[in-house]
């Protein structure tokens, strides 16, 4: 039985490695043949895949390109059956999906760069002479075939293979393909750190303030927090890390306990501003917790003007209500950093001047709202100057 399972097991191996050999072989010939007709420039190249697969710039453009003009590719993209393929997460022929060959691309797309980024100006053995180099094999070829595996003498890691070994196992989509070259100046130790936070860094922003926080403020935020709180940031928003070492451990545990509860994940995000951290210091904690879910999306302007102006249980009705009304993007474009203070100041003021129908206020304040900020999306400039 268990030679049996050790059979199958060897034989699935096999056939993933097969497969794996065609995947490449397909992405070399016919993949990068349609990509050289369609791309100008790109047939130009003596060896078009090599130039491509170094190039974060140039593999990001074919993927994006591959990604428009699917259907010069319909013949490939087909199941066992030979039937299409039109879900990204559906097996190929090969057994893994679209999403899964992207990702495959993406981490030989950055283990190229990091060779190109950090190969030796010349290589060693091109300076020894003929005789020599042939006793090397020789004397190399001795020891594979009479020492074991373990006693045999093997390369150091280069600076490139530490790097790919940091951050292979978490480049999966088209998007980071950019980010790859900025995430070759980060140290390989920081990267070891984040492990799955490397997917939170979107865009070169995200990856520049990351190397802006410093080792000191990252090995303060490990003092300050547990283990398991200290995962859960590197794997959310590793920026964090910033917001937790300015609070230090009694501030950051009374936030904690304030709103962790309410808000989960979402608290790392919102210890991303120091500002916003700052001006809740100074907030009462039933306060905080009534706003909880609005905590990440807005600024210390908007939290002091909300829990200033408006009653208790008015505060996150308003916040709802604005976030449905105008859209994430507009709500965080006025409320959040770096905040429009006036804008804000004029919808606080206008829905504390409400007088509501002391027989169910907290209804008629929810029902006056979206007028507010209807308002305001029917005619920006004139709500903004009061008229």
């Amino acid at each position: 039985m268990a030679q049996t399972a050790k059979t199958v097991a060897t034989s699935r191996q096999d056939k993933d490695a097969a497969n794996r050999k065609e995947i490449v072989r397909t992405i070399k010939g016919p993949v990068t043949e349609r990509l050289a007709k369609i791309i100008p420039g790109l047939s130009s190249y003596d060896d078009p895949y090599n130039t491509v697969i170094r190039n974060p710039e140039l593999l990001y453009g074919c993927l994006q390109v591959f990604a428009k003009e699917r259907q010069l590719f319909a013949d490939l993209l087909v199941d066992a059956a030979g039937q299409p393929v039109t879900d990204d997460d559906a097996p190929l022929k090969c057994e893994r999906s679209i999403n899964q060959v992207v990702g495959m691309v993406v981490r030989s797309g950055c283990k190229a760069y990091a060779e190109s980024r950090w190969e030796k100006s010349a290589d060693a053995n091109a300076v020894m002479k003929a005789e020599t180099r042939t006793l090397l094999d020789r004397i190399a070829n001795l020891v594979r075939g009479k020492w074991s595996e373990s006693e045999q003498p093997k390369p150091s890691p280069t600076q490139a293979d530490k790097f790919y070994a940091a951050i292979n196992d978490h480049l999966n989509y088209d998007w980071q393909v950019p980010l790859i070259p900025l995430f070759a100046e980060l140290p390989v130790k920081l990267l070891l750190e984040l492990g799955p936070g490397c997917t939170t860094l979107r865009n070169p922003d995200a990856i520049a303030q990351l190397a802006d926080i410093g080792r000191h403020n990252m090995e303060q935020a490990r003092r300050i927090l547990s283990d398991d709180m200290m995962r859960e940031m590197l794997d959310t928003q590793p920026l964090a890390a910033k917001g937790i070492a300015f609070l230090g451990k009694e501030r950051y545990e009374f936030l904690h306990g304030a709103v962790y509860e309410k808000m989960g994940e979402n608290f790392w995000e919102m210890c991303t501003d120091c500002n916003r951290l700052e001006i809740m210091e100074q907030k009462n904690a039933k306060d905080l917790e009534q706003i909880a879910d609005f905590l990440h999306l807005v600024s210390a302007e908007t939290i002091d003007q909300v829990i200033r102006l408006l009653q208790f249980q008015y505060m996150p009705v308003f916040l709802r209500i604005g976030l449905e009304k105008l859209g994430e993007n507009k709500f965080r474009e006025i409320f959040d950093s770096p905040a429009n203070k006036k804008l804000i100041k004029i919808f606080c003021e206008k829905a504390a001047s409400y007088k509501l129908d002391p027989g169910d206020p907290l209804t008629d304040f929810e029902s006056r709202l979206p007028d507010l900020f209807g308002a305001y999306l029917r005619a920006p400039a004139a709500f903004e100057k009061g008229l």
